[in-house]
């Protein structure tokens, strides 16, 4: 009896120590009858304490729990005998459940020696709510981390540069795809390989030098020329920025390679047209000064030259003067168009015919063993050019690509029409859109690179001494921008060069505009065939240069008629005001005073008197004027007395009345 009593004070103590512990124990035997248990095991599972007794079968908590749901729906007595079934394998087993009221419960049972098991309860709820946060942390950190990966990629991949990782034994732990474009690969091609497998012996040698300096941990920026894979030379700058570790030790570099060849174009343009600029104030500011004395000079060379007796001494001292004066003035002309201050008169023109009338012209102008080669698109557009201008500057073009072949070769010419992209736009300043190409092709001795960026500066010629003015190329150049077009070259030397020109396409609205110019602009004078009648007057002669006054009124006279001068237009209103007899005024149009050439010529039209005006310059083109005074002739210095003589008779039919319109 004793016995019985210190077994069953034994239990208990057993029961009171389990009670004691965070977690839930139960103790089965090996028929599944429960041996011993705590009070937290029925917490956990909301059990009630007349579930719990010794031999209680392990079958009871199974139904329990199956009636209430804790396995979801299905049949409760499979439910019950597929776990009392995997209970009796007495396999150590560890598990986690959830329960319907969100607590998660982790199970972990072990088989006893003696037979039966022993299994643990704990609440790891707050742990797994942890843990459970860990993971969607974990996760919203792995998308985030992809995200940005793909956003660095695709950065990587549309920035307009070359990426690469390199490490200090020159292999390539990284490129993105313009790099390895740039190679003919693709970055998988590209990775892994040693530099000297992909970049070219002569790039790798030039720039060796700031590798090196990039791996001692200095930033190294350079730019150097590059003749890629395909042919095609690049201006690169690149940019090289050492990779190093906590301690300072430099593991690899990053290379940043930018093609700049468009931008260094657009600034060798940009810097032709400030040029150009430049060369056009200064030609507009010497050329009536210049062409004044040229004046002073022909008017006065051409009456010694009818006055020498000996005509030998003429030819060889005379004549060539008067020739070298004509030089100068023709010099001077090519100044002004080549400065954008003579005429330009952009129509639509219709390129495929302009282009084909061209080179029939200069089938008859360049030596037969140069052969011209015309390739035209059938959907070649009209642009808006002065075709004239386009004529001379394809004869230059021409004229260049003849002394490039020396008179052999082929020139080819095609026409066809251009897209512009916005990317091609905003290097050449252009607005993008609809353009007409011509590409002019010689298959000559080509020009090095340093050649090209020196073409179009005005006065540079690569010809003998002699040979060449330096303003034909200068004044494509100026042609093209002035249409509001592009140009660029591609030369290689030994191979030939091509120019492209990309003019505006010309639109509805143009043809409307030019047609409107040319229906109110008088068509240009041409030459009399036969002497027109002069009308008997005064011609007063308005010049404030006294030198080339006196040569102008030995013209005049020539011409057969009286004169009386005047040094500025003011007092040649005074003159005019007082003298009833004056037929013509001559006058110059840069005058000093109030009044200038122009001012003269419109307050003498308002004034409705009967005199004709003829207006002289050095420097303002006829066009210009012919806007401002539509019936008032023109006349550029230098000129011939002829000339003065063709611009009277023109003045005197004009019938201008008070409001310059003919009547």
């Amino acid at each position: 009896m004793s016995s019985e009593l210190s077994t069953s004070r034994e239990a208990t103590l057993v029961l009171e120590g389990l009670g004691h512990l965070a977690q839930g124990i139960t103790i089965f035997d090996s028929d599944l009858r429960l041996v011993a248990w705590n009070h937290k095991f029925l917490d956990l599972y909301e059990y009630p304490v007349d579930l719990a007794y010794v031999g209680a079968p392990f079958a009871a908590f199974i139904d329990y729990n199956a009636r209430r749901g804790e396995y979801g729906e299905g049949d409760i007595e499979a439910q019950v005998a597929q776990r009392v079934a995997v209970a009796r394998t007495f396999q150590p087993h560890r598990f986690v459940r959830t329960r319907p009221d969100g607590m998660v419960i982790e199970v972990a049972g072990n088989p006893l020696p003696s037979g039966g098991f022993v299994s643990t309860y704990t609440d790891v709820s707050e742990q797994a709510g942890r843990e459970a946060q860990l993971k969607a942390t974990l996760e919203q950190r792995t998308r985030e981390l992809f995200l940005t990966e793909a956003r660095l990629t695709l950065i990587a991949d549309e920035v307009p540069a070359g990426i690469a990782h390199i490490d200090r034994d020159m292999n390539i732990l990284y490129a993105n795809k313009r790099f390895a474009r740039a190679y003919q690969r693709t970055p998988a091609q590209v990775i892994g390989k040693n530099a000297w497998e992909v970049l070219s012996a002569e790039t790798l040698n030039e720039s060796s030098r700031y590798f090196e300096q990039a791996q001692r941990g200095v930033q190294v920026d350079f730019e150097m020329r590059l003749e890629l894979p395909d042919g095609q030379f690049k201006d690169v700058r690149t940019l090289l920025r050492p990779d190093s570790q906590s301690s300072g030790q430099v593991r690899a570099f990053y290379l940043v390679s930018i093609d700049v060849t468009r931008r260094k174009a657009t600034m060798s343009a940009l810097m032709r047209s400030q040029k150009m600029d430049a060369l056009g104030r200064m030609a507009s500011g010497i050329s009536h000064d210049f062409n004044n004395l040229l004046t002073i000079i022909l008017g006065n060379l051409i009456p010694l030259s009818e006055q020498v007796e000996d005509p030998a001494l003429a030819e060889e001292f005379i004549m060539p003067a008067i020739s070298a004066a004509r030089r100068g003035s023709a010099l001077t002309k090519r100044l002004l168009t080549l400065a954008r201050r003579d005429q330009f008169d952009p129509v639509p023109t219709d390129i495929a015919s302009a282009v084909e009338e061209i080179c029939n012209l200069l089938h008859s102008s360049i030596p037969a063993t140069l052969r011209v080669v015309l390739e035209q698109s059938e959907t070649t557009p009209m642009a808006m050019v002065d075709q004239s201008q386009l004529e001379m500057a394809l004869l230059n073009l021409s004229l260049n690509a003849r002394d490039a072949t020396q008179d052999h070769g082929t020139i080819t010419i095609r026409t066809s029409s251009y897209d512009l992209s916005a990317e091609e736009a905003e290097l050449s300043r252009l607005p993008p859109g609809a353009f007409v190409r011509i590409d002019f092709t010689d298959d000559g001795c080509g020009m090095s690179h340093e050649l090209v960026e020196k073409i179009f500066e005005p006065f540079f010629t690569s010809k003998v001494a002699g040979t060449g003015s330096g303003l034909g190329l200068p004044m494509v150049y100026g042609f093209v921008r002035q249409s509001n077009g592009a140009i660029w070259v591609d030369s290689t030397l030994g191979k030939g060069t091509t120019f492209t020109i990309l003019l505006p396409c010309a639109t509805a609205a143009d043809a409307v505009r030019s047609q409107g110019r040319v229906s109110q602009r008088r068509a240009v004078p041409v030459p009399l065939t036969e002497p027109a009648a002069l009308r008997e007057g005064i011609v007063l002669l308005v010049e404030d240069d006294q030198d080339v006054r006196r040569t102008i009124r030995r013209k005049i006279a020539e011409v057969g008629f009286p004169i009386i001068e005047a040094s500025s237009a003011d007092e040649a209103w005074s003159l005019i005001e007082q003298i009833s007899t004056v037929a013509y005024v001559v006058s110059d149009i840069d005058m000093p005073g109030e009044m200038n050439g122009v001012d003269l010529a419109r307050r003498i039209q308002q004034a409705k008197l009967d005199i004709h005006v003829v207006l002289m310059s050095g420097k303002t083109d006829e066009l210009s004027l012919s806007d401002q005074l539509p019936d008032v002739p023109f006349l550029k210095k230098p000129f011939e007395a002829s000339a003065l003589r063709e611009s009277l008779a023109i003045a005197g039919s004009s019938g201008v009345l008070a409001d310059g319109m003919t009547p």
